[in-house]
């Protein structure tokens, strides 16, 4: 999940739009195997202007395929066998645009999704015009037997991995302290998410992040985040070892969430 979040770090950059892009992504499940997936993508209208500027007129409106009906039919189609897409709607609200997919599957063990491929999708073209590579990642593994619900989270193990590959170079320390103060402005605003919601409720999990009958993947507020710039340093250069240091490391950060075990279960009511 953290090589997710720096993939998608990486795109909404190059996008030049971190300063107000929202993503956030809800996956209810029923004890049947049934449920939901709800995509909302907004950003702010300045943002939206800086992009025509960086991209130009050939770019077009990137928004335009988050309300794109054949495109969102498309995208079910990958998601596996059963998805079916609900409705897409335009958001254009309290000076921000954007649009949300409602998905519909019959079975979860079916899904293949990813979180994040749809702003990784509109980074694309203005990654490659930036020189930048947008990488995708393997769908998320679900499994529901007997009442009991796993996730195979891959990318936290590979997140730990990485970061056990040694230690960043002077060069990329100091690009990182001379981007803090960017940062600050450039990405303020910038909020993700992405839950798990059991409309049954939960009987019990493993994991971290829990309240109620929501389990919380990633969750990120760049604003709090960067409240404390002693944080955004603590939180790029942590090196964990391991699901437990991964948590040890993001205790008392403010903003940001990230379930770093490789497999959770949840056993639904």
């Amino acid at each position: 999940m953290m090589n997710k979040i720096r993939m998608i770090l990486a795109a909404v950059i190059a996008l030049v739009v971190t300063s107000c892009i929202e993503h956030h992504v809800v996956l209810t499940v029923n004890k049947d195997g049934s449920g939901t997936i709800t995509e909302e993508t907004t950003m702010g209208g300045a943002a939206l202007g800086m992009m025509g500027a960086f991209g130009g007129e050939a770019a077009g409106n990137p928004m335009d395929d988050l309300v794109d009906e054949e495109e969102a039919k498309k995208k079910a189609a990958l998601m596996g066998e059963g998805v079916t897409l609900d409705k897409v709607e335009a958001i254009d609200a309290n000076g921000r645009k954007g649009g949300k997919a409602i998905y519909s599957f019959k079975d979860i063990n079916q899904l293949k999704y990813s979180y994040g491929d749809s702003i990784s999708e509109m980074g694309e073209d203005a990654a490659e015009q930036a020189g930048e590579e947008v990488e995708k990642s393997e769908p998320i593994e679900f499994s529901l037997k007997d009442g009991v619900l796993t996730v195979k989270n891959k990318e936290a193990a590979e997140a730990i991995a990485d970061e056990e590959g040694g230690e960043e170079d002077a060069a990329e320390e100091e690009m990182d302290e001379a981007s803090l103060a960017m940062a600050k402005q450039m990405m303020g605003d910038m909020k993700m998410s992405f839950k798990i919601e059991i409309p049954g409720g939960i009987e019990e999990t493993n994991a971290t992040n829990v309240e109620g009958n929501t389990v919380t993947m990633m969750e990120m507020h760049m604003g709090k985040l960067l409240e404390n710039p002693e944080n955004f340093k603590k939180l790029n250069s942590a090196k964990p070892g391991n699901a437990a240091d991964m948590q040890e490391a993001l205790k008392g950060i403010d903003g940001v969430k990230v379930e770093s075990k490789e497999e959770i279960t949840i056993k639904l009511k």
